[in-house]
């Protein structure tokens, strides 16, 4: 699914809720309408409030039928009340009072939609299992004792602070095992999320699997296999150089993946254990080219000791 799929699927569910809920709070009113005396006091309200409707504003009688429609309120609670009833019964009892399910509240998105939307991202995302790291959770002490890291770091929090207008969309991270690169990766990943984009987390390993899978599977298939590498806002592939080389169709793939989110100038943030020689080396000049397209890529070195030790 896309961006605007997975809006739309939680707003569908939210609707759901919110037919569900007036459905039971209508059942429970058609049970209290049974009851004669306050089936004869409810149909005197209705009556009442389609009149009044009815009427424009400057009508000299809407004073005297607001009076009228108060006196039948009271009525009808008391009546209620009678036979054991709480007037909320008779409402619907939505997840959300602020926006009543509808996802909405004076045309912006309300929390409660933004919240389901965020966890359905997160889902789809592949960061299930990796929520541990934002930006919050740097530890500033280690930041201070490596420079290079430092500004990788303040890079990227601008980096997501302009999303998706930066200049240079793509980054590539490079160094050794332990310096950093994943851990920068995820808080991107979680700050945009936070955000409502639609980021794709992934490995080249996992990638090379779903590209298989995907030419394996029925045509008609391969759409909803391959939209998430191909129309996310933010594809993150990390570890790349760690998946197995079958040799044409790995590089032919990962060709068509970079080629195709450059031309439609969509983000797409790398991070490697290799160097841009190894890389040239492993994938070959195509592939390298565009990794590091200069004019819209900026390549972040990393290196230092081992920070997972630390």
């Amino acid at each position: 699914m896309n961006k605007k799929q997975i809006i739309q699927d939680e707003l569908n569910k939210l609707n759901n809720s919110k037919a569900s809920a007036e459905i039971e709070a209508n059942t429970r009113l058609l049970r209290a309408r049974e009851i004669p005396e306050f089936c004869k006091v409810d149909n005197d309200y209705r009556k009442l409030l389609l009149e009044l409707a009815k009427l424009p504003p400057e009508d000299k009688k809407n004073a005297r039928l607001e009076k009228e429609l108060a006196t039948l309120k009271k009525r009808r609670l008391e009546m209620l009340k009678k036979h054991g009833i709480s007037a909320s019964a008779l409402e619907p009892k939505y997840s959300c009072k602020k926006c009543g399910d509808t996802g909405y509240v004076d045309n912006a998105m309300c929390e409660c939609l933004k919240t389901k939307v965020q966890k359905a991202l997160i889902k789809q995302s592949g960061l299930n299992n990796k929520l541990n790291f934002d930006f919050s959770k740097s530890d500033e002490k280690i930041l201070a004792e490596n420079p290079l890291l430092n500004k990788a770091y303040r890079f990227a929090r601008k980096y997501c602070d302009n999303f998706p207008n930066n200049k240079e969309p793509n980054l590539v991270f490079y160094g050794e095992v332990g310096t950093g690169k994943t851990f920068l990766l995820e808080c991107i990943a979680n700050e945009l999320i936070s955000k409502l984009f639609y980021v794709v987390f992934t490995t080249a390993y996992d990638i090379s699997k779903t590209m298989i899978k995907a030419f394996n599977s029925p045509f008609a298939e391969r759409d909803t296999i391959l939209s998430p590498l191909f129309e996310s806002d933010l594809l993150i592939i990390d570890d790349l150089g760690t998946e197995p080389l079958y040799h044409e169709s790995t590089l032919s793939n990962l060709f068509t993946l970079i080629n195709e989110r450059q031309r439609n100038n969509l983000a797409l943030i790398v991070s490697t254990n290799l160097t841009p020689q190894q890389i040239d080396e492993r994938y070959g000049n195509r592939i390298k080219s565009r990794l590091f397209n200069q004019r819209i890529t900026v390549t972040i070195p990393f290196k230092s000791r081992d920070l997972r030790l630390k």
